[in-house]
């Protein structure tokens, strides 16, 4: 009986390796890296759909994204909390990746058009990181990247008394995505957020 079980655990281990051989040998298997609660990553996804808008550094458009790791984001400049921390927390965050290959550069599009002009996108958003890029548009020039990424966002303008002026809300996506240099998302990371996790997720999945 010995003998037997001893055979079947030999035979076990040699189609282990026998598999694993198979899977490096195509270049289909790597190990997923061990990530934070808060990220979901995704593999093999398309590239994202053709999209235009304007932006502080030129037009923000999938040629952008291509050759770079990019954090993508969308809020509004009037936001009171949430917007601004995911903005200091990004700028921490690739400051402690400045020792990795490549860094994120960090995009932020404004789904408040109407208030946020590319003016006030240039005061606004390098505050956080020179380097950042501040982004905004039209519902019709935001729809396919809004709509690809499953992102949502309201300007709830009824709430603004007449004559009181703009001072509204806007309900919107608090994720920040992770695009890969071929344009496509690889990950998204939810709240709560914390610099350090976020910035060793990152690099495990840059180093994929």
């Amino acid at each position: 009986m010995k003998g037997r079980s001893l055979l079947a655990l030999t035979a076990g281990a040699v189609l282990l390796v026998l598999a694993g051989a198979f899977w490096f040998s195509h270049g289909t298997w790597r190990p997923a890296p061990v990530l934070g609660p808060t990220v979901t990553l995704l593999d093999d996804g398309r590239p994202l759909p053709e999209f235009h808008m304007p932006s502080t550094q030129g037009e923000f458009s999938n040629a952008t994204l291509r050759g770079h790791w990019t954090f993508l984001l969308f809020g509004y400049t009037h936001c009171p909390d949430l917007c601004p921390t995911n903005l200091a927390l990004l700028a921490e965050v690739t400051r402690q990746l400045k020792g990795t290959p490549s860094v994120p550069q960090v995009v932020f599009v404004s789904v408040d058009a109407p208030r946020d002009t590319i003016d006030i996108l240039q005061r606004y958003v390098p505050a956080f990181n020179p380097g950042f890029i501040g982004a905004t548009g039209s519902d019709a020039a935001l729809k396919p990247l809004i709509k690809d990424l499953g992102v949502y966002y309201a300007l709830n303008v009824g709430e603004v008394p007449k004559g009181s002026g703009k001072n509204y809300s806007v309900d919107h996506t608090s994720s920040i995505f992770l695009i890969a240099p071929d344009s496509s998302l690889r990950a998204a990371f939810q709240m709560p957020l914390e610099a350090r996790q976020m910035a060793r997720d990152t690099a495990a999945i840059m180093a994929r």
